[in-house]
């Protein structure tokens, strides 16, 4: 099984000013819902490594408080909603506790912004087509209730509003950052390392990747690249990437395309969303995985393909959703160039979860990067493929929220429709102007927010897998230093 070795006697390590720190929140939190003062905790999903060692384990805690909320409300005193979290202690497994700096730098998978200073802000309710309609829709309501009530009730069945206010579900994932270095104590650190392959086989999973295709396909298109290798049942992959938080993707039907453009038009995450078919030897994916919150842009996923000649082997292609975009004749999303953070993303999930049992970086071409039409860089990764052997998984750990229910607000259509009206007297005439000459007002005296291309990213750290092997050695590299996806040094 997945095992992190004491180590003694050990020299205090420093985190830097910089350090990124992956968080899953126990607590729902909400411009709504919450307060200045709220208590809040939150579970670290991903080892932090330093030079082989891990510093900060899987399952350490962040303590905090909720320090600023602005609710959006009739949106005459403010633009957006507003929410500002503080950790300040860092809690390890062994009990030991320290005091941090910290700043969120991203809420993962959501539609909300992160400001410079670490606020996380809110949608703006006059960009979307329900706010368009609304304009139209609300002052009919009221002038000519006899037309307005059915208009009405025909425009919330087909675009109903989005509400402006934030609303984070137990479960959600932060990427937080050090503003300040931190010691930590020795006691708290462990060897890095789970139990590895023994050489015969290395031998046999070198056998399984020479010769199968590296990505695969869309249609005639190259598509993701294969970067994941998971040996175990359907079983084992189902109950431990559900404990992870993880979700099938819903097949492509008539309801499962309503249901997609509901969450788009509401601006709310759908699980399960639908996923295009992709190919691998020309056979479609046998399965497929997704993250995501309270937005269909953005979303983790990983697809996988059975290997016809074992039933125990899956070639896995994980990749990161980051938006949307229009290609040709239909949308389609836009990837993280990067796909080494997804990897890792997925294999620090199922690490978590304890079902990991063996796991291992294999090499099998050199550093690659896919160039696009006019030069620019789409696709970056040093081609490894993570090897991971998993358990029985019967009893997994799972992660905060996943079995919680992130439901808010649903009870029932009268309720929905109820919230769905309060949403539209937001968008009248009159607040749309008013708000939309505040927003732009705003803007020009706001910091400017966080963006993906604003944010420095460095290859994800695996450093407690073995570095990556190949069928002559098994260390022929030093693996990065970080055990996190995403970093701002």
């Amino acid at each position: 099984m997945f095992v992190l070795l004491s180590c003694s006697p050990l020299l205090a390590e420093v985190l830097e000013a910089g350090t990124t720190l992956e968080v899953r929140l126990s607590n729902a939190t909400g411009s709504s819902i919450s307060h200045p003062g709220d208590q809040i905790e939150g579970t670290i999903i991903a080892p932090i490594s330093l030079a082989g060692q891990v510093v900060v384990p899987q399952g350490s805690k962040l303590i905090g408080s909720i320090e600023r909320v602005k609710r959006f409300g009739l949106g005459l005193k403010q633009v957006t909603a507003t929410i500002h979290y503080r950790f300040h202690t860092l809690q390890f497994l062994n009990g030991e506790a320290i005091p941090v700096q910290t700043e969120v730098l991203e809420v993962e998978t959501a539609k909300e912004r992160v400001d410079i200073d670490g606020t996380v802000r809110g949608i703006h309710p006059a960009v979307s087509l329900s706010s368009s309609l609304a304009i139209f829709t609300v002052p009919l309501l009221f002038a000519v209730p006899t037309v307005g009530v059915p208009v009405w009730g025909i425009k919330c069945m087909i675009a109903p509003s989005a509400s402006p206010e934030i609303y984070f579900p137990s479960g959600t994932e932060l990427i937080l950052r050090l503003t300040a270095p931190v010691e930590v104590p020795s006691s708290a650190k462990r060897l890095a390392g789970a139990m590895s392959f023994p050489p015969d086989e290395l031998s046999e999973v070198h056998r399984l990747l020479n010769g199968s295709p590296q990505r695969a396909r869309l249609g005639a298109h190259p598509s993701d690249f294969v970067n994941l290798l998971f040996l175990g049942s359907r079983d084992e992959l189902d109950r431990a990437f559900h404990a992870a938080g993880w979700s099938h993707a819903e097949r492509k039907s008539p309801m499962s395309l309503y249901r997609m453009y509901h969450a788009l038009t509401r601006r709310v995450g759908y699980r399960r969303a639908p996923m295009n078919t992709l190919t691998l030897n020309d056979a479609p994916s046998d399965s497929v995985y997704q993250k995501n919150l309270d937005t269909v842009q953005k979303r983790h996923h990983v697809r996988l393909w059975k290997d016809p000649r074992r039933a125990d082997v899956w070639l896995g292609a994980a990749a990161e959703d980051i938006a949307f975009r229009f290609e040709l004749t239909h949308w389609t999303h836009s990837t993280a160039p990067n796909i080494d953070h997804e990897r890792a993303k997925v294999v620090n999930d199922l690490a978590f979860t304890g079902c990991l049992e063996e796991a291992v970086l294999v090499s099998r071409e050199p550093q690659e990067q896919v160039q696009g039409p006019k030069g620019e860089r789409l696709i970056l990764t040093d081609a490894a493929i993570a090897v991971v052997r998993l358990n029985d998984c019967n009893s997994p750990t799972a992660m905060p929220g996943v079995y919680a229910n992130a439901a808010k607000g649903v009870h029932g259509r009268l309720a929905r429709g109820l919230a769905s009206l309060r949403n539209d007297l937001r968008l009248n005439l009159f607040f749309t102007t008013y708000n939309s000459l505040k927003l732009v007002f705003k803007r020009r005296t706001l910091k400017p927010l966080r963006t993906a291309s604003s944010v420095d990213t460095d290859p994800p750290g695996l450093d407690w897998l073995s570095a990556p092997a190949t069928q002559q050695q098994s260390s022929s590299q030093q693996p990065p230093v970080n055990a996190n996806r995403k970093s701002t040094q």
